[in-house]
């Protein structure tokens, strides 16, 4: 039986094992010297240290992903999806610099699907410079400024969860980098430098700026949303929490192309439906208003 698997063409092999959890696809290796460079060649490889409790278990996930993407048998044969979760909190320098290796050689080998999360790790920008990359989600991390180099032309979907950036412009920066983006969600965004706001708070004057003409479905806070660059949506799902509820809702254009609204409320009180009514106003071709509040 292994002898026929192994008469099957590579492609075939690789698309089978790209099925299974990366931890068990490895040690098929020992079946042949063949099937060493097969795994060094998977376009799947998906990395989770969730089971990792102590520095022993974290270091044998590290070197395990060393092994995979940083060894000189690996391959540049392409990928189509890399997933790095790693949330281990007692990590040391060295480790924080190899998970910017990991991403780079990922970028090397023109990944498409690109999917982060690395517990308050702070990304620098030139990762985010791609070519390849279709789908781009990032959870419980930062990323370091200056943003201007960010560059994705082929970026149609991404996911911003818990993600910090030095102030409002590279967080604007960053999107504008995504001329072809089709699906954004960005909630919460932190932006951990305030001073592109105005005394009145008043989004400031980057966010004219903005221009994402092919989005379709936006899932946003309120507080973040840069409405301006995304009037052109037509399904819009906004959330506002319980702080920061003065910043809601402000600078409204007109959404023409608007037809489903999903307003979600995470507060236990709500006091800007002033702002509510004006966003419904400049919605002309709204069919779907969906409202719900959450305590």
């Amino acid at each position: 039986m292994v002898d026929r698997i192994s008469d099957l063409p590579d492609e075939l092999l690789c698309h089978i094992l790209s099925f299974l959890p990366i931890k068990h696809a490895f040690p098929t290796t020992l079946l042949s010297k063949r099937w060493i460079q097969l795994c060094y060649s998977l376009p799947v490889l998906i990395f989770k240290d969730d089971t990792t409790q102590d520095y022993d278990a974290f270091h044998r996930f590290s070197r395990f992903v060393n092994t995979l993407m940083l060894s000189s048998l690996a391959t540049n044969k392409p990928i189509k999806t890399f997933s790095l979760n790693c949330n281990f909190r007692h990590r040391d320098v060295y480790t924080l610099m190899t998970f910017d290796k990991w991403l780079e050689a990922a970028k090397r080998r023109c990944v498409v699907n690109l999917f982060v999360s690395l517990n308050n790790h702070t990304l620098k920008p030139i990762i985010f410079i791609s070519q390849t990359l279709v789908v781009l989600k990032l959870l419980w991390l930062k990323i370091s400024s200056d943003t201007s180099c960010v560059d994705l032309p082929s970026l149609k979907v991404l996911h911003l969860e818990q993600v910090g950036f030095k102030n409002r412009n590279d967080y604007i920066n960053f999107l504008s980098a995504c001329p072809i983006l089709e699906d954004f969600h960005a909630e919460p965004i932190y932006i951990h430098s305030k001073k592109n706001l105005d005394e009145n708070n008043a989004p400031d004057e980057g966010f004219k700026s903005l221009t994402l003409s092919k989005l379709v479905r936006v899932c946003i806070g309120s507080e973040d949303a840069p409405f301006n660059g995304i009037d052109n949506v037509k399904n819009l799902r906004i959330i506002t929490r319980f702080t920061n509820q003065e910043a809601s809702f402000k600078a409204i254009p007109v959404f023409s192309n608007l037809t489903y609204i999903n307003l979600l409320f995470l507060c236990s009180s709500f006091h800007c439906w002033g702002g509510v009514v004006e966003l419904l106003r400049n919605c002309p071709m709204l069919q779907n208003l969906y409202i719900t509040k959450v305590c």
